[in-house]
């Protein structure tokens, strides 16, 4: 769906390079976001999800209750931040920090979403997108144990695997912890 950028959402970007800029989101972004982590988690999932468990993380329902969630998230002080891609005018990314609720997380901050369209990969929008999220702060996000491009580009932003940590809540997909310490 085309759109263009409203003022107040194009007074808050970051200019990624070219054709690309990182925003705050608003609750008018929070639909197409979801679709985007939809179709992301469709394709990292595809071959390591199961397709019972794919077809439930990424359908319709799901991301109606993603954005209901999120839309709560929001309202009680998460902080989502958007790729706006400035040519196609649509969001092609999405990240999501909130205060970490896991009692033995090892950071304040999690990062708890990071879903970047293969159009936005490479060329630096997901670097803007994460720094604008993130700045500085130690934060935590857990990984699925199989991505590596998650985990090189992870790294890539002081982030390291977490000893021992994993869990299998995701549909039975293994995930691990990354962290990244304070500067």
């Amino acid at each position: 769906m085309a759109r263009s950028l409203s003022k107040e959402a194009s007074e808050g970007t970051h200019q990624g390079p070219g054709r690309f800029a990182v925003r705050q989101a608003t609750e008018d972004d929070l639909v197409e976001a979801a679709s985007v982590q939809a179709l992301c988690l469709r394709e990292i999932g595809e071959g390591v999800i199961p397709p019972e468990a794919l077809d439930e993380l990424t359908g319709p329902e799901t991301l109606h209750d993603t954005v209901d969630s999120w839309r709560e998230l929001m309202n009680s002080g998460a902080t989502f931040w958007v790729i706006d891609d400035l040519l196609d005018l649509k969001i092609v990314g999405v990240a999501l920090t909130q205060a970490a609720t896991d009692p033995d997380a090892p950071t304040s901050l999690e990062l708890s979403t990071l879903h970047v369209m293969p159009q936005a990969r490479t060329c630096g929008a997901a670097d803007a997108l994460i720094t604008a999220a993130l700045g500085d702060s130690p934060a935590h996000f857990w990984v699925f144990k199989d991505n590596l491009r998650a985990q090189h580009f992870l790294r890539r932003h002081g982030f390291e695997i977490e000893p021992g940590s994993s869990d299998n809540s995701l549909g039975g997909v293994m995930l691990q912890r990354m962290v990244r310490e304070a500067a």
